[in-house]
């Protein structure tokens, strides 16, 4: 009886064992899509995230490029040009389904198109109308609003973390200023200092502050403002040019593009702006120029673009600067990635 009650025991710590500690599944590694002309022309392609087996998604005579994703949609949104008359957004599944035009009425800037976090609106800019405004529309294509809609030349930046706003650059101060507007419409809520020039807007993860940079210094430097109540902080102080911040999905890094070092490197430092370190640290060539360089969903690696060995490439490198590797090795041009998990 005792040793049936001691087996009894040793049952029920085990199964209390295997509750506590469940056996987690691993987490797939997130896929990249890039723009490239190794066919001849721009198309969209995807590969591995250790840059295997890449494949063309778009497989077209005309020119495709800039994908936006949306994990929620389960939906890439992208730049087609339509053989040559215009710019149009297309949408399309992760393995090159087209399934919808989504805009003929309207062609698209130079920029691309980007998902609401909810997969419901995509945003866009157009100078259809002579000026640049930003837009959005429904998944479908189906409806189509001007939320600018203003003489001056605005440009759309970013999503609030709720989706329910976004944040653009407009001249309508003569300087570039960020404003936001509910995706409802009514009067744009000036946000930075219109007596100097401000741009790219980048929320936290949490909503909570939004980096930006601005000249308000005279350099043009990252600062950092609390979206509740409107404090604002310098993030970055060197004599060369810091731009470009991009949040880690985690929400305690920035890395952005600094010319301190006579070329375009990218550093990552913390939030509160403290312990810059520069992580590609290649002093001949240019790194993500554009700012087109994006966190890994786990924040441990930061993907870019770089001419370092004679073409642009797309590269991925260590969140510490470490273990910077070429993920296309292709003599064609390839950029435009982003990350698809």
């Amino acid at each position: 009886m005792k040793w049936s009650l001691v087996a009894v025991m040793i049952i029920a710590v085990l199964i209390a064992g295997c509750q506590l500690n469940p056996t987690v599944p691993e987490r797939p590694q997130p896929r990249i899509a890039f723009m490239t002309d190794r066919d001849g022309n721009f198309e969209i392609y995807i590969m591995e995230s250790d840059g295997s087996n890449a494949l063309n998604l778009t497989n077209s005579a005309n020119n495709e490029g800039l994908p936006s994703w949306s994990p929620t949609a389960k939906s890439f949104a992208f730049v087609n040009d339509g053989g040559g008359t215009g710019l149009f957004v297309e949408r399309m599944n992760d393995k090159g389904e087209i399934q919808a035009t989504l805009n003929n009425e309207f062609p698209v800037d130079t920029n691309p198109p980007v998902w609401s976090p909810s997969g419901e609106w995509i945003a866009f800019g157009s100078s259809g109308s002579g000026n640049s405004e930003v837009y959005i529309m429904d998944a479908a294509g189906e409806n189509t609003i001007n939320l600018t809609n203003h003489p001056a030349e605005d440009s759309f930046a970013a999503w609030s973390s709720d989706g329910q706003q976004i944040f653009f650059v407009s001249d309508r101060d003569t300087t570039l200023v960020i404003y936001s507007v509910d995706i409802g419409g009514g009067e744009a809520l000036q946000i930075t200092n219109p007596a100097v020039n401000s741009g790219r807007p980048t929320l936290s993860p949490d909503g909570a502050r939004m980096a930006f940079m601005s000249n308000q210094d005279e350099d043009i430097e990252i600062y950092v403002i609390n979206t509740h109540n409107g404090e604002m902080s310098r993030l970055t102080n060197s004599p060369g040019f810091d731009g470009f911040p991009a949040w880690s999905p985690d929400g305690r890094k920035i890395a952005f593009l600094s010319g301190r070092d006579e070329n375009a490197e990218i550093y990552v430092m913390n939030s509160d702006g403290s312990d810059p370190i520069n992580i590609t640290n290649m002093p001949q060539s240019q790194e993500s120029i554009q700012g087109d360089f994006a966190w890994s969903p786990d924040s441990r690696q930061i993907m870019f673009h770089s001419n370092r060995d004679g073409n642009v490439e797309i590269y991925v490198v260590n969140a510490d600067g470490s273990s910077p590797t070429n993920l296309t090795n292709n003599p064609a041009t390839d950029f435009a990635s982003i990350w698809v998990p």
